[in-house]
């Protein structure tokens, strides 16, 4: 699992944010992404390199999830980032 080079996470008062980095001055909002708390826990882990294993067992400890729980929220998400253009598998 390896993220795509050109988006960030980024917290705006409350609420997290998917930004696309690109040149210019330009914001283009249909590039920003809105994601919770969980989405951004997950993001924050794929940043560091995180193996699909590593990343269930961050998941259950951070959520108190069984493995299978965590397991298919972590197949879920990266599903959407991989269909996003944000990750690669």
């Amino acid at each position: 699992m390896k993220l795509n080079g050109k988006y960030r996470l980024r917290k705006v008062g409350d609420t997290y944010i998917v930004v696309k980095l690109g040149g210019g001055t330009a914001v283009n909002f249909s590039q920003l992404i809105t994601v919770n708390d969980t989405g951004a826990f997950i993001f924050k882990q794929l940043e560091n390199g995180t193996t699909m294993d590593e990343l269930v067992a961050a998941i259950m400890g951070e959520y108190e999830i069984d493995e299978a729980g965590a397991r298919e929220a972590a197949e879920t998400y990266i599903t959407k980032l991989v269909d996003l253009g944000i990750a690669e598998r």
